[in-house]
């Protein structure tokens, strides 16, 4: 999904990215609770007292800026890089690092090529950054944070398990995205592409009609860290809340590469075999 398009999603939907909004901040307070709670792991714990923390698909940087903070007053070091796509996104990365006291660097660069950037001791994935790649380019996406990992480096992932969330609520035709009654948006089904695992869904904002399509990704949490344990040593599994995790993985197994994946099965050519 390229930069535009993201961009456009997260303007009509609301998806707590702002952490200027009531919605936003709520969720940078759960995620300093949530880091603060995670560094009595034995993971957390091992790091050096200097961490270099990857904040992949960052956003507005409500995720890397709340670990940042939390490591700081540990008494640790934290350098902070905040990747994404979005430009936009990222301008507001760096200047609510700065409002929250963090030094942070901020690129534009492409998650799947996240291991380019260098190792780091804490590759970190918060918010629904995982959805929107398929089934193959997800393989490749953790094969990327793994490569970036220093020897017991930790991913850290935060997700809801969005297979049982259809199981319990109902995957609908049509979702409300933002109920503010002043601007409120919707989201309806497309299409469903069984070769990429990808649901497409058009964002449609009904104060202007505009809209956008939107591919979705649904996966369980069991899925995201078995993918994952393939990729690193181990691999541990924490309750956030009642809907949202934190996947762990440590130590990079150093394979399959992410450069050997980025060619792609032939599932997904336009020679693979039909009936």
């Amino acid at each position: 999904m390229g930069s535009e398009t993201l961009s456009k999603a997260y303007e009509i939907a609301d998806w707590g990215d702002d952490p200027w909004s009531g919605r936003g901040r709520k969720r940078y307070e759960e995620a300093i609770k949530a880091f603060r709670s995670l560094m009595r792991h034995d993971w957390l714990k091992a790091l050096p007292d200097k961490v270099r923390v990857l904040d992949v698909g960052a956003g507005r940087g409500i995720g890397g800026v709340a670990l940042a903070k939390v490591l700081k007053e540990g008494g640790r070091s934290a350098e902070l890089l905040m990747i994404d796509l979005r430009e936009d996104a990222l301008k507001d990365a760096k200047k609510f690092a700065r409002e929250e006291g963090v030094d942070a660097e901020v690129r534009v660069h492409d998650a799947l090529r996240a291991h380019e950037l260098g190792r780091f001791e804490i590759v970190l994935m918060y918010g629904a950054i995982i959805a929107h790649f398929d089934e193959w380019s997800f393989i490749r996406l953790l094969s990327s944070a793994a490569e970036a990992l220093r020897g017991e480096g930790v991913v850290i992932i935060e997700e809801i398990d969005r297979v049982d969330y259809i199981f319990r609520v109902g995957f609908k035709d049509m979702l409300m995205e933002r109920r503010d009654p002043r601007n409120p948006s919707l989201s309806y089904h497309l299409r469903y592409d069984p070769i990429t695992g990808t649901y497409t869904r058009v964002l449609l904002r009904l104060r202007d009609m505009e809209a956008v399509e939107v591919g979705v990704n649904f996966r369980s949490i069991a899925h995201i860290a078995s993918v994952l344990w393939a990729l690193v040593s181990d691999v541990d599994i924490i309750s956030k809340d009642e809907d949202f995790y934190l996947v762990l993985g440590k130590g990079p197994k150093r394979g399959p590469s992410p450069t050997e994946l980025a060619r792609g099965p032939r599932a997904l050519g336009d020679k693979h075999f039909r009936l």
